[in-house]
């Protein structure tokens, strides 16, 4: 009876570490590189509960009976329906803690279980965090196509093809991201005329300055020889300190944060618009930790399960940008 009892405490201690912490563990995922910073701050972390798929509404044309008049001229009515749905799968996330018993039996004082409870978390978390990150430069096809979107299909190098959110992008051109192969284009001439063309070429359709994209990503190496070319002009820096503390660099492009990332391929930049990316989960399914349950044949050793259940959605494909194959 009292290692039951022991067990059960010591259940309750991790379940009520999590979710006294969950909020925070959220935010700091959210908040542990540039993308995902951007994103929560846009809002753009939000809520679906429940149904089949994801649903994105898309607006894609103009109201076609706009039109120019003499006097007493007449308009020919017709029903102009400018709007779509992208539908994307639900992607399920899931993350583990064990507990095993002669962990639990040399660390009996309470000080040494706080510092366990607390260390199995902060491993999670940080694991959790990586998974994203890697998982954003993706395809998603990873692990057997259970992967949540990543960049390599929602802004592809060749977006003339494939499905993104149930829509072919060979038949809609509107769904199609801009793109640019460097191959044939030394960076040291021509890498910052591309990415200007890329940064207006992205910003043709919308209002206002949010129709531009507000983050660049790319490689280490493309960092690297951008933040060398800037030398000779003129250092250009972020002023967001919550950005450069990230530790991936303090430039910024054309007053947008340009940061790096280890998981980005190597020669790749991205012009994103955060206003039209969101990563949507379910509310109830959320970071969330299961119940403890009993491993097979391993007396008294215990596991519980974290799920996220989610996905990266596209919400305007015009407005994404890629130059890849960048080389000196």
């Amino acid at each position: 009876m009292p290692v039951n009892t022991n067990t059960e405490s010591l259940n309750t201690m991790y379940t009520t570490t999590w979710y006294l912490r969950k909020k925070k563990v959220i935010d700091q995922i959210f908040e542990a590189t540039p993308f995902w910073l951007l994103l929560k701050r846009k809002g753009k972390i939000t809520t679906q509960s429940g149904g089949r798929e994801i649903e994105v509404p898309l607006r894609y044309a103009k109201n076609e009976t706009v039109q120019y008049i003499g006097k007493g001229g007449s308009v020919t009515l017709q029903d102009t329906d400018p709007l779509t749905v992208a539908q994307y799968p639900w992607r399920y996330l899931t993350g583990h803690i064990i507990r095993y018993f002669a962990d639990f039996q040399k660390n009996r004082s309470e000080a040494q279980l706080i510092n366990k409870v607390n260390s199995d978390i902060d491993t999670l978390q940080a694991s959790l965090i990586d998974q994203l990150e890697e998982s954003l430069f993706n395809d998603g096809t990873g692990d057997n196509s259970n992967e949540i979107n990543g960049l390599l299909n929602l802004v592809a190098e060749a977006p003339t093809t494939g499905t993104v959110g149930g829509i072919n992008r060979a038949t809609y051109s509107w769904w199609r991201n801009y793109y640019f192969d460097m191959s044939s284009y030394a960076a040291s001439i021509y890498l910052r005329k591309r990415m200007n063309i890329a940064f207006n070429e992205c910003g043709k359709y919308g209002e206002g300055v949010t129709r531009f994209p507000d983050l660049i990503v790319c490689a280490q190496d493309v960092h690297e020889f951008y933040e060398s070319e800037l030398v000779e002009i003129a250092r250009v820096m972020i002023n967001d300190k919550k950005l450069a503390d990230l530790g991936f660099g303090d430039l910024a492009y054309k007053g947008r944060p340009m940061t790096w990332s280890p998981s980005c391929p190597s020669g790749s930049l991205y012009l994103l618009n955060t206003n039209h990316l969101e990563f949507i989960a379910d509310p109830i399914e959320n970071f969330s930790l299961g119940e403890w349950l009993p491993i097979v044949n391993q007396p008294r050793d215990v596991v519980a399960h974290t799920m996220t259940v989610g996905n990266l959605c596209l919400g305007n494909a015009r407005k994404q940008g890629v130059l890849f194959d960048i080389a000196e």
